[in-house]
């Protein structure tokens, strides 16, 4: 049986954002071959201070914490932006203790598997031997996006040179790993090295009992997302203030409900809108959507929103960035919109078209049901895993 290592920076015992799902999940197929030791690494600002001591599902074998970069020397400045071989890129580090401790239990495990880039490199480590790096987020795309939606020229080029930066170091990390996971086809040139590089999409776990869809009256709107993460906030302020009016002005008692763990804004509370927080049961609450929304606008990878509201039955309305990945038909699985106006007018299409809702959310949970439940990436986790494995017998990766 293999012995396999998986490193993480989220709690998952508490799942609230698609990094935690995705990688829960990855890490539970992988179970299935070898026995999982799992290590936990967080900034403690994110952190709030706190990691968790065990894990219901994995075996926890450490906790630890990356300390701040305090002063950054002026030739590490200049690393920073200029070199993709510097690997403080987030200025977090672990301490020489922790970094000599990893290296110390590394040989005892045939595979490690590190869930984003960030972590890998607070540990200081070059070359991992044996090794699979999971992205979820193409950090270059990300900053692309953000290009997109930039305001003056100075934010332009400040944006244009983080993203050039991210891709410099995005194209050494097949030389690094074993093997690279990313979302979606469109991801695998954008790191340049296809030959290693496996696309595991983001998925869902099906729901455990029977959907009952019942649309509530007046109908509701929804969107449900971790408020950490900023693409999440800016869409919603995006939509509160561009798209919602025109919705309420059409439709006036429709209803948008925003659930959600993390910092919201104080400006969401207004007449229609419901913050609900966090929410423990998803299914019921979407149970009762008409319709979903994904208004993202920026972002460098899919976002596991999508599977979750396929797999729940729920019509929704993204922009495209929002569906990325995903290769749905607009009309026919999904409907997609970019301007203020034109998703407005898309919402309110199911609003006053329940049937072509009905229609979307079929067509979505054929196609989750096919492609994005976890049980689905079974075969590609256990595919990467051969190639990583055949790869560190052909060119081992050692640690200077």
């Amino acid at each position: 049986m293999l012995k396999i290592l998986c490193l993480a920076s989220q709690n998952l015992d508490r799942p609230e954002n698609g990094a935690a799902v995705r990688a829960g999940n990855i890490f539970k197929l992988l179970a299935r071959q070898g026995e999982v030791d799992l290590v936990l690494g967080g900034f403690q600002k994110l952190w709030g201070g706190k990691l968790p001591s065990s894990c219901r599902e994995f075996n926890l074998i450490r906790t630890v914490y990356f300390e701040p970069t305090p002063r950054p020397s002026l030739r590490d400045r200049i690393r920073h932006e200029l070199d993709p071989r510097f690997m403080n890129t987030s200025w977090i580090q672990a301490t020489d203790a922790e970094r000599t401790w990893l290296k110390s239990v590394l040989p005892a495990y045939d595979l490690v598997w590190i869930h984003g880039m960030d972590l890998a490199n607070a540990f200081g480590l070059w070359h991992w031997p044996a090794s699979v790096l999971d992205i979820d987020d193409i950090q270059s795309s990300l900053h692309l996006s953000r290009l997109a939606q930039a305001a003056g020229a100075r934010e332009k080029i400040r944006q244009r040179w983080v993203a050039a930066r991210w891709r410099r170091h995005e194209k050494k990390l097949c030389e690094r790993f074993n093997a690279v996971c990313v979302c979606s086809d469109p991801d695998v040139p954008k790191l340049g090295w296809p030959r290693n590089t496996f696309v595991v999409p983001n998925g869902f776990a099906p729901p455990a009992t029977p959907l009952l869809w019942q649309p509530a009256a007046p109908p509701r709107i929804g969107f449900i997302g971790n408020f950490g993460h900023p693409p999440n906030r800016e869409g919603i302020d995006w939509f509160l203030d561009c798209v919602w009016p025109s919705i309420v002005k059409k439709n006036p008692p429709a209803i948008l409900r925003i659930a959600g763990g993390g910092q919201t804004n104080p400006g969401w509370a207004r007449p229609n809108v419901d913050v609900l927080g966090w929410v423990a049961d998803t299914q019921a609450e979407m149970a009762t959507w008409s319709l979903a929304i994904v208004p993202v606008l920026t972002g460098g990878g899919t976002r596991v929103k999508i599977a979750e509201y396929m797999s729940r039955r729920c019509p929704i309305v993204s922009t495209a960035l929002g569906a990325y990945g995903y290769g749905l038909a607009d009309g026919e699985e999904i409907l997609l919109a970019d301007h203020a106006d034109t998703f407005a007018a898309r919402c309110l299409q199911i609003l006053e078209d329940p049937a072509l809702g009905e229609k979307l959310a079929h067509n979505s949970w054929k196609k989750f049901i096919n492609h994005w439940t976890w049980d689905a990436q079974a075969d590609r986790i256990a595919q990467v895993v051969q190639f990583a494995l055949a790869d560190s017998r052909r060119s081992p990766k050692v640690q200077p």
